[in-house]
């Protein structure tokens, strides 16, 4: 099983909105076949394996971290694994976890039971769960998963004196970021970070999986017409959600001329945009993945609201040494690993009280930093 979650997590980045899924068909104790999805619309885990393996499934053992899908719903692009178990004539199916969408859950296991295949759920079921948090967080609670990342000083700074914009983590740091922004579906940012540090929040001179969109929440309207966001508005989504009493705000005609969506939604607390609010327009576009490029306001506010699932905190040995530099923010949650990353040090924390917090377990994404800095 665990071999199948390792090779599960290879699709991280490429799957979505698609979970990972990976799969090892074992016949007396040796592996004969093994696969994973890799792409969205691509062959899933379980017919993979079914291909690659090198004599007959006939009686063999499958191991696959998610229940295997079953449902011919409009829209889906490949079709069901349940099918191809039976027909392979496999002896069992070890399960990790079962699928939360419901036109699966329980219903894949009973088919494969149905038709005469022995089944076990549960195995490593925490882990699971964890490896598709995202998953779990999009088809059960209507919402992206929510990763915080900032860099902050060896004294806890995340920024120069007044907040003035001071490079503290390193190239490679700064290589995983980009990275990590690759991977993700949206990048959030408060209208603080827009004025102070006039970002462009792109993936740059990453491979590009899929399209990123740029959100700012800026409770007055306040982002500059000049800003790197607008301007290249035309070339990637931008989204800006502002407050207003009930949702409702005019338009605001030069954002929108320039190509930037507005979204006016209620006033959560301090007057701001209401970020469960912010978090479930998110959803409604597809996003699975969103990455808070978290300001010291944005992101204790987040925290404190209990609405992040993940930190990356980037330390840096770097002292800034300036006590008007704003602190980092202050994330009480579990330490799961740690990546050097050639002087600088990525932790990632989960959040334990998040309602998709299964287990204490590194992520997919945790672990692929790790091969690309050994390499």
């Amino acid at each position: 099983m665990r071999r199948a979650m390792e090779l599960a997590a290879r699709g991280r980045g490429s799957v979505e909105p698609n979970p990972m899924v990976g799969c090892v068909i074992v016949r007396e104790g040796r592996v004969i076949g093994e696969g994973f999805h890799k792409k969205f619309g691509e062959a899933h885990a379980e017919r993979e394996a079914l291909g690659a393996c090198v004599e007959s499934p006939r009686g063999a053992i499958v191991y696959v971290n998610l229940e295997p899908c079953c449902h011919t719903s409009v829209g889906k692009k490949t079709p069901p694994c349940v099918p191809a178990l039976v027909e392979a004539g496999v002896g069992r199916v070890v399960v990790g976890c079962l699928d939360p969408n419901p036109e699966v859950s329980g219903r894949g296991v009973a088919a494969l039971v149905e038709a005469g295949i022995e089944v076990e759920v549960g195995v490593l079921e925490g882990e699971a769960k964890q490896l598709n948090a995202a998953f779990f967080a999009r088809v059960v609670h209507g919402r992206p998963y929510v990763t915080l990342k900032w860099a902050q000083s060896a004294d806890g700074k995340v920024a120069g004196a007044r907040g003035v914009r001071k490079q503290i983590s390193n190239e490679t740091a700064m290589r995983v970021v980009h990275e990590l922004r690759a991977r993700s579906d949206a990048i959030l940012v408060g209208i603080g970070t827009v004025l102070a540090d006039d970002p462009v929040l792109t993936a740059r001179g990453m491979e590009k999986r899929r399209p990123l969109i740029r959100g700012v929440m800026d409770s007055g309207l306040r982002i500059p017409l000049e800003s790197k966001l607008v301007k290249t508005a035309g070339e990637g989504k931008v989204i800006v959600y502002c407050a207003a009493q009930e949702g409702k705000i005019s338009r605001n005609v030069p954002l929108i001329e320039r190509g930037v969506e507005v979204v006016a939604v209620a006033r959560g607390r301090m007057g701001r945009p209401g970020p469960t609010l912010v978090l479930a327009d998110l959803a409604k576009r597809g996003v699975t993945h969103l990455l808070v490029d978290a300001g010291p306001t944005l992101g204790q506010s987040l925290i404190d609201q209990g609405l992040a699932d993940r930190v990356w905190v980037i330390r840096s040995p770097m002292v800034v040494g300036e006590k008007d530099a704003p602190d980092a923010p202050v994330a009480p949650f579990a330490e799961v690993g740690s990546v050097d990353l050639r002087g600088d040090r990525l932790v990632e924390m989960l959040n334990p009280f998040s309602d998709v917090f299964f287990a204490e377990a590194e992520s997919a994404d945790l672990k692929w930093v790790r091969e690309m800095v050994v390499s």
